[in-house]
């Protein structure tokens, strides 16, 4: 048996330095490690020199406004573009979800429908309300974006949206 004690020895060895190993690799992962966090805030850099954009401060978000429709189009791709494409052809989003660029519309032509639709969504589809997620102001820059890709502009007069965007929440 005095002959073999080496193979022993050999495997305790194996075993020591496994569980060493484990150990330390155990105390990295909790103690050392920060691990990945998921709360980063992707954004495109602004140009050097920038002024930075303020939508709040656009007293009304429904006019089109070129720095409005920019902010919607960020506003679009973090909440719409999932489902309607990135640039709200369907081009990766969900097969029965609308097409924006090409516009037909099923709950009204319009802002004013558009804004009703964010706001609430549509029942008995994938379209869900935005009224907890997107403010008033940034629904309004979304439909401003969306009215400049698509085929199928809004048809409201700019005096009915006005008057319906001093009620719309």
């Amino acid at each position: 048996m005095a002959q073999n004690d080496h193979h022993h020895q050999g495997g305790l060895m194996a075993l020591l330095g496994a569980m060493a190993f484990v150990f330390i690799f155990f105390f990295y992962i909790v103690f050392v490690n920060k691990g990945v966090t998921l709360d980063e805030k992707v954004t495109d850099p602004a140009p050097a020199g920038a002024v930075k954009f303020d939508l709040a401060s656009v007293k009304e978000p429904w006019l089109p406004n070129e720095q409005v429709a920019a902010e919607g189009q960020k506003l679009f791709k973090q909440n719409c573009a999932l489902c309607h494409g990135e640039k709200g052809d369907l081009v990766g989003g969900l097969p029965n979800a609308r097409n924006l660029v090409e516009g037909q519309w099923k709950q009204g032509n319009g802002l004013i429908a558009h804004f009703k639709v964010l706001q609430n969504g549509i029942q008995g589809t994938q379209m869900a309300s935005f009224k907890q997620t997107l403010k008033p102001m940034e629904r309004w820059a979304v439909l401003n974006y969306i009215n400049t890709i698509t085929n199928n502009k809004s048809t409201d007069k700019a005096e009915d949206i006005a008057k319906f965007a001093t009620t719309a929440d």
